[in-house]
């Protein structure tokens, strides 16, 4: 009986010590599995934005070609809001705002260069 009592006492520590690395396995596979969806989420994100950068107004209508670059501008307002990322929500929206500013259709082709850089590293970071 006096070996059972430490033998019992034994089994149930590692009961117990096996339910808490369980419950730290499921806690760390929630997180990477979080991790995953954010990552997703920011791919999503990222190949929007340079999807909606890499768009060329046509310029054979100048005043047109300023109100639909203007309209990627919002959407890109728009995606920058539902980034799960800072660093990507704060370089969708200096291209948003880069993307809003500009007084012409020419000048929104000279900066695009720019823009699509600084979105490509902030999603690459």
């Amino acid at each position: 009986m006096r070996v059972a009592r430490p033998l019992v006492a034994l089994a149930m520590a590692l009961g117990v010590a096996g339910g808490v690395t369980g419950c730290d396995a499921l806690n760390e596979a929630s997180d990477k599995a979080n991790q995953v969806s954010q990552g997703i989420d920011k791919a999503k994100a990222c190949a929007d934005a340079v999807g909606l950068l890499a768009w060329t107004p046509d310029m054979s209508d100048p005043q047109k070609a300023l109100e639909d670059t203007k309209a990627k501008a919002e959407e890109l307002e728009k995606l920058a809001a539902q980034s799960p990322d800072q660093q990507v929500k704060t370089a969708l929206e200096e291209a948003a705002k880069g993307m809003g500013n500009v007084s012409s259709a020419a000048d929104w082709v000279q900066q695009k260069a720019d823009l699509v850089a600084k979105v490509s590293q902030a999603c690459a970071g």
